[in-house]
């Protein structure tokens, strides 16, 4: 059901000025945040909008309800956190191996929002248009690690094997609480990775 607060755009014009001073970066950048902190239930527009310190209008200028912001949110999201990642990363090294730990410690060490990646998993699991994005977020993923192994000698079954096994370690050290020291994450991730990299 629609909040009440979410239903009605106000009357056209209101908020134009401090519009202006916005883009979409900056709606997408609050609300990933939060629903990193609320979950995508505690994503409503009222709450964005006082997060901002804007007028509801300021919102209205750029999107057409909560559902469409919605939608934009995620594929924004997807195209950060997935396709430009590994668009940049396959762009700044050539060797695989490095590719592989650069996106592993990016995640586990680096400054990846991992409340976001679990709001969006949790956000899947009652609407379809995120759950089938979540889909193709996961074959890129593994589509990405999966042409890192075969370049690094493995046939296609066993590459897809270890980038299953190479994605699933590096996303659970955002839900596991081990205690380790960074220095001690990182040597065990690299540990593992050498395993993965190892001749069959």
């Amino acid at each position: 059901m629609t909040d009440p607060a979410d239903r009605d755009p106000p009357a056209a014009g209101t908020g134009r000025i401090k519009a202006d001073r916005l883009s979409p970066q900056d709606w997408f950048d609050a609300g990933i945040a939060l629903v990193a902190r609320d979950g995508p239930a505690g994503l409503r527009i009222d709450k964005l909008c006082s997060a901002m310190k804007v007028t509801k209008g300021s919102f209205y200028w750029h999107f057409q309800d909560r559902q469409d912001f919605l939608l934009q949110l995620f594929d924004h999201w997807r195209r950060r956190e997935t396709t430009g990642l590994i668009e940049r990363v396959e762009a700044l090294y050539s060797d695989p191996v490095a590719r592989i730990w650069h996106v592993v410690e990016f995640v586990t060490l680096g400054s990846y929002d991992v409340g976001a990646e679990v709001a969006m998993r949790q956000w899947g699991h009652g609407d379809a248009h995120v759950r089938h994005g979540l889909e193709q977020v996961d074959a890129e993923r593994l589509g990405f690690f999966s042409r890192q192994f075969e370049a690094c000698g493995f046939a296609p079954d066993a590459a897809r094997t270890r980038a299953i096994s190479v994605y699933a370690f590096t996303l659970s050290c955002g839900y596991m609480l081990t205690g380790e020291s960074p220095e001690a994450l990182e040597t065990r991730l690299r540990q593992g990775l050498d395993l993965l990299l190892a001749p069959a």
